[in-house]
């Protein structure tokens, strides 16, 4: 992914409250096909941790293996 990408805003309602999110995207509409494209989503999990790309490698690749253990 590019890092001229802009971050989109989006927000929705639930349970009376307002949510919001966001979509890294290229333009406006590459952003809005990538909300639409989210009713097809499959929940994957809960987030366990946020790891930095400068770690390297190793600590993404430990982090796959495991993921891919977890998931069957």
């Amino acid at each position: 992914m590019s890092d001229n990408w802009e971050t989109y805003l989006f927000e929705y309602n639930h349970d009376g409250s307002v949510w919001c999110f966001e979509i890294k995207a290229s333009s406006a509409e590459d952003a809005r096909e990538r909300l639409d494209k989210l009713t097809r989503a499959h929940y994957l999990g809960t987030l366990q941790a946020k790891i930095p790309v400068e770690l390297g490698l190793l600590v993404r690749l430990t982090c796959w293996i495991q993921n891919l253990f977890r998931a069957r």
